[in-house]
């Protein structure tokens, strides 16, 4: 290849490259926005405190305060909602579409709050 031949490979694998480096810089994978940990956790726990309060301190006494419980405890109660091996009508389908990070981070956000007095 002559040397003007090599100026349209090189241009298009640079604008590839570019392209790579804003979707990763954008959180694109795929086509796909990726949310980040902190994002999806946020967007979860609007839906926690409609049961169990913002603060993880439930204002009816029906559902259990999930603030200053154990992190791991929490985490394998979620598990056990969303594997079946704990059946509630309420909660499987909560804990169903979580993955095992979202699980994760809702078990720590709630295991450092502070407990009910």
């Amino acid at each position: 290849m002559t040397r003007s031949h090599w100026k349209l490979p090189v241009a298009v694998l640079t604008w590839l490259g570019v392209a790579a480096a804003a979707q990763a810089a954008a959180g694109v994978e795929g086509g796909k926005p990726v949310q980040k940990p902190a994002d999806k956790l946020a967007a979860i726990l609007p839906m926690c405190a409609t049961c169990h309060g913002v603060d993880g301190i439930s204002s009816v006494g029906l559902y259990p305060n999930l603030a200053g419980q154990k992190a791991e405890y929490l985490a394998k109660q979620l598990r056990d909602f969303k594997a079946g091996r704990r059946d509630d009508a309420v909660m499987r389908p909560m804990a169903e579409p979580l993955d095992d990070a979202a699980i994760d981070a809702l078990s720590r956000h709630f295991g450092a709050m502070r407990a009910a007095p």
